[in-house]
């Protein structure tokens, strides 16, 4: 099997056995109805964390690929984190953006989230999969990247549901940008900087290790709308 069907098969995944995925089977999605603003914005300040974190979950698998001799896959992830720390955003990167972009059009804070019971569990587990064998944790990077365009259309389509209106541009300037060109280049040229290392008998693990992110994201998901629904919150609008 070459390595390009294998990832079309583990695309295909993301809609087919996860609803974390899904704009209208995610388990935040399906509480909508039932949730105050607060409650939902809870969310969003929770689920900026992640990206938050993805340097380093990078860097990470950075250094796998050079321990394995994967040369082109660790340039590859050094642009990728040159562009997430603001090579081709004047310095700004792009937690930045989405953190700023949060706090000025839902005008909550969101730089100094700290993760609470959901995000801590999804984050450690991701550090232990990220821990393990290179051809797992490309697995597990490669799953990252996969996931960012169905999961950043499901946060642009929670926010519009707070702002019951038209989003602010840098904000829309944060998405377009991430859904129509950056994790499109990002997810492509990570595929491709694999495929030319990775052997047949890696497939499992590469399998393995993206799985057990998606897994992971999955559980994050539902246990979050479990907090936000059994939360009472309340929130000081404006930014300190």
């Amino acid at each position: 099997m070459a390595f390009n069907h294998l990832t079309k098969q583990l695309n295909q995944l993301l809609t087919q056995d996860y609803l974390a995925f899904s704009s209208t089977e995610n388990p935040v999605v399906q509480i909508l109805s039932v949730t105050s603003f607060a409650q939902i914005a809870y969310v969003m300040q929770q689920y900026s964390i992640f990206p938050k974190e993805l340097v380093f979950f990078t860097e990470l698998a950075r250094q796998k690929a050079l321990e394995a001799g994967w040369n082109g896959v660790a340039q590859e992830l050094k642009q990728n984190i040159a562009e997430e720390m603001g090579s081709s955003t004047q310095g700004v990167s792009h937690y930045m953006l989405l953190a700023e972009g949060l706090e000025e059009a839902l005008g909550i804070p969101v730089k100094n989230t700290t993760p609470l019971i959901a995000t801590s569990k999804l984050l450690k587990t991701v550090q232990l999969v990220f821990n393990q064998q290179p051809a797992y944790v490309l697995g597990a990077t490669y799953a990252i990247e996969a996931t960012s365009i169905p999961e950043l259309s499901l946060i642009m389509q929670l926010i519009k549901w707070l702002l019951e209106g038209a989003m602010p541009k840098d904000l829309q300037y944060f998405f377009d940008m991430h859904l129509n060109e950056w994790e499109l280049e990002h997810e492509e040229g990570l595929r491709t900087a694999v495929a030319a290392y990775i052997q047949p008998e890696q497939f499992g693990e590469f399998e393995a290790g993206f799985r057990a992110v998606i897994d992971a994201m999955e559980v994050w998901w539902q246990e979050l709308a479990q907090e936000a629904i059994s939360s009472k919150l309340t929130f000081n609008m404006a930014i300190a």
